[in-house]
């Protein structure tokens, strides 16, 4: 049995009498020819202009050769050097698909990285070189010597709401060796990490965590850390608190309008009923407070009188209290 024409190559049907079929494969050839001349087109293209003078701004890597273990940098030297350069669009293509690496010997003190730029491109004698960013490096060597320092978690957490972190903002471990040259160790305190992130926090975190690059040092042993805090859930307390002077000289007396301060506070749900039974804050007013005023009101102090409950102070109000001085009969 002959196949059918519609199953036929496009060529076969390139004869068929089908009104259709003569629309489809003279859109199909023409699509064909559009594709084929375009990809002529952009390959003379090419051609032609690569063979131009452009110019060209790279970067290249720099490495220090040679470096003594008893030796550190004071500065770091730039890794990377910019270079200006000019040449046909084939040269110019292939250095940026294999740039040279800039080779600096660690007995050099000085280095020109013009004229070691220029002895890496002497493979592309048809590149002229323009400008190299910068001209010079000075290598400063000290002794190396080694450190322990702190590590500082560095965190930006957002908790969800009536969430909190409880306790200690934990490290493990909390201090690392770090080696380098004594004038860069002496000055350094601790080591960073990198930002840890969260959102929409509402259960204990333990992650670990990358050290930050702490630039001029190196980290022989540790790379990152553990760090860990709880997270619970608090509510809303409140207690009226009478207000007290302190330090007020004998026979002396003041009276306080209001006497009394309303404190509002967050406190873990666990922790809520406790609050209940104990006053969790105490109020006051300095005599010096009062001789320092001219207004005739003076801000109270609020101080936490109780390290059993994991208690945060809110608000207060009044926030500013007004005094009378009595003067005796």
């Amino acid at each position: 049995m002959a196949k059918d024409s519609k199953s036929g190559s496009w060529f076969s049907r390139l004869f068929s009498p089908s009104e259709q079929e003569t629309t489809y494969l003279h859109k199909g050839e023409i699509l064909i020819v559009f594709l084929i001349s375009f990809i002529i087109a952009i390959s003379l293209w090419f051609l032609v202009n690569m063979g131009k003078e452009y110019s060209l701004i790279l970067d290249v890597p720099v490495q220090v050769t040679g470096i003594s273990e008893d030796m550190a940098f004071a500065r770091e030297p730039p890794s990377e050097a910019r270079i200006s350069v000019i040449g046909e669009g084939w040269n110019l293509l292939a250095i940026h698909r294999n740039p040279p690496v800039v080779s600096i010997s660690y007995s050099d003190r000085e280095v020109n990285l013009n004229d070691i730029v220029q002895r890496e491109l002497a493979a592309y004698p048809d590149l002229t070189v323009q400008k190299v960013e910068p001209q010079v490096i000075t290598l400063q060597m000290e002794p190396r010597t080694d450190k322990k320092v702190a590590v500082t978690p560095n965190l930006d957490i957002q908790l969800k709401a009536q969430y909190e972190i409880v306790g200690d903002i934990l490290v493990s471990p909390d201090s690392v060796m770090v080696q380098g040259a004594r004038s860069v160790i002496d000055t350094l305190q601790s080591i960073p990490t990198e930002t840890l992130r969260l959102s929409n926090v509402q259960n204990d975190v333990t992650r670990n965590v990358k050290l930050a690059d702490p630039g001029g040092v190196f980290l022989p042993d540790t790379r990152d850390v553990n760090v860990s805090f709880s997270v619970t859930e608090f509510t809303e307390g409140q207690a009226r608190i009478n207000l007290q002077i302190r330090n007020l000289p004998d026979g002396r007396e003041v009276r306080l309008n209001p006497t009394v301060l309303t404190v509002r506070y967050n406190v873990p749900i666990d922790q809520f009923s406790q609050t209940q039974d104990v006053v969790p804050y105490e109020a006051y007013i300095t005599y010096s407070d009062i001789m320092r005023d001219t207004t005739g009101y003076v801000v109270p102090h609020v101080e936490r009188v109780t390290d059993d409950l994991d208690i945060r102070l809110r608000s207060y109000q009044p926030r500013r209290i007004a005094y009378f001085m009595v003067v005796p009969d």
